[in-house]
């Protein structure tokens, strides 16, 4: 690799534009939850200097994180719904990245689930799907 960076173990993705404080309080609570199970989170939610930056600028340092600083990612409820969201999934996919969903329980707790990126249905092609083994390129 060609620069040193900090590595983390998540890159912590879901909905942020069209909710209320950007979604801070459901990132919030599952940066935690990760955090407290002992992994390191790049969460963008904690980074109020994107409050400045265009959708296109977010994307690239967002990308940029999935691609070069982040060992697996975890979606957060309405992932797949965001353009965000579907983008960094769609960079975890093609680099071969493991990937968890979080889904928050009536309990309280958080379940864990398992996400099979290796087929991933484009949102803006409705009802195609792209194959693609990274591991096989």
């Amino acid at each position: 690799m060609f620069f040193k960076k900090k590595k983390y173990d998540f890159y912590l993705a879901g909905p942020m534009r069209g909710y209320p404080n950007l979604n801070k309080e459901m990132f919030t609570k599952m940066v935690k939850f990760l955090r407290l199970k002992g992994f390191t989170v790049w969460n963008p939610s904690e980074h109020t200097s994107y409050l400045k930056l265009s959708f296109a600028e977010c994307m690239t340092l967002d990308l940029n994180m999935v691609i070069c600083c982040c060992n697996k990612i975890a979606f957060l409820p309405g992932w797949r719904e965001s353009l965000g969201a579907n983008m960094e999934a769609f960079a975890a996919f093609a680099c071969g990245k493991e990937a968890i969903e979080l889904i928050p329980l009536v309990s309280g707790d958080v379940a864990i689930v398992s996400l099979n990126l290796t087929e991933y249905n484009l949102p803006y092609i409705v009802g195609e799907t792209c194959r693609f083994d990274p591991h096989k390129t």
